[in-house]
């Protein structure tokens, strides 16, 4: 009778417990990216899979230092940067695991890890934001090396490098003009009085506000500033034959090596790949494809960028050595 009596308690149990309650039906991320920036998309990956995913939400540097600590115990499946330099040091330092699918291989090469370890989901240009009311049309600056001039005095910004993509930019910088250029470079604009801000959202909404007439920070933010009804205008710099190019930083994934649910972390990169995926980050987030056949909608595509051409890897080659020639200059870099 006992016998009989659990045997039904435990199927009445089981009957309440929602199919989603075993582990693999979850999924742990970490993203640099904005809760705004990346909630969206978790939500429809949970509607279309059933997947619940707790998502963590922090800088880029900061979340791969916590993935370096849990190293022996990862709490993380999924990792999200705002660039690329950083998850070739992690991938490097064996800590993300290879997947690469259909989905995957779609992306260009310069796109994705050649040790199969990271995917780029979107792109974000490096450009030169100005507010209108200030700028006149004559006197707009082409190139970052224009910014150096002392008509521009007092009336530049730029966010620090707690933003990834702003050691992306100045790493590029040594990598494409050597370490005595960029160095110059950045003096000239300190000379400037360039204000070193905290995030981007600090830089759009001073140059909107007309607090700075200039700021160097990335594409999707001059739509937010438009967006707001700000007066603002935007260059894609150094775009002359032979010229510097514009930086395009992708926004990366990866699954964390150790990961509880490998499968689940696929899944999402998959649907991030997707249409459905693409058309959220793309058209919410004003992020430039890197799918051909994905409608960039206001987006500029990205074969109409003439990009600066520095490889992920070499990047994250350059980074430590960047950050310190930018710190000796100034702290608050």
């Amino acid at each position: 009778m006992t016998v009989v009596l659990a045997g039904v308690l435990f199927a009445f149990v089981a009957g309440l417990l929602p199919a989603t309650a075993d582990a693999a039906d979850r999924l742990v991320i970490y993203s640099g990216r904005k809760e705004k920036a990346i909630k969206p998309v978790v939500d429809a990956f949970t509607k279309q899979t059933g997947i619940q995913v707790d998502l963590k939400v922090g800088k880029t540097s900061g979340l791969a230092n916590e993935i370096r600590m849990e190293k022996a115990r990862p709490r993380g499946d999924l990792y999200i940067s705002t660039e690329s330099g950083i998850v070739e040091i992690l991938t490097k330092e064996g800590l993300l695991d290879p997947y690469q699918s259909a989905a995957t291989k779609t992306v260009p090469e310069d796109f994705r890890s050649a040790a199969g370890t990271w995917t780029g989901i979107s792109g974000r240009a490096r450009i030169i934001l100005y507010n209108k009311n200030l700028v006149p049309e004559k006197d707009v600056p082409r190139s970052i090396f224009e910014l150096t001039n002392p008509k521009w005095k007092g009336r530049l910004a730029i966010a620090g490098t707690r933003e990834r993509t702003t050691l992306a930019w100045a790493t590029a910088l040594v990598a494409i003009k050597g370490e005595t250029f960029a160095r110059d470079y950045l003096k000239g604009l300190h000379a400037n009085d360039l204000k070193i801000l905290t995030d981007n959202t600090e830089v759009w909404q001073g140059v909107g506000r007309g607090e700075f007439a200039i700021g160097l920070t990335n594409s999707p933010n001059y739509y937010l500033a438009r967006q707001a009804n700000l007066p603002v205008d935007v260059v894609y710099p150094d775009q002359e034959s032979g010229g510097f190019g514009t930086p395009v930083n992708p926004n990366a994934v990866a699954v964390i090596k150790g990961t509880a649910n490998p499968e689940s972390a696929r899944k999402f990169i998959d649907f991030l790949l997707s249409p459905d995926g693409q058309r959220i980050l793309v058209t919410q987030d004003y992020e430039i494809p890197l799918i051909a056949g994905v409608n960039s909608s206001e987006v500029p595509p990205l074969q109409s960028i003439k990009r600066t051409a520095v490889t992920a890897q070499r990047l994250a080659d350059l980074e430590e050595a960047t950050l310190t020639l930018l710190t000796s200059l100034n702290p608050n870099w």
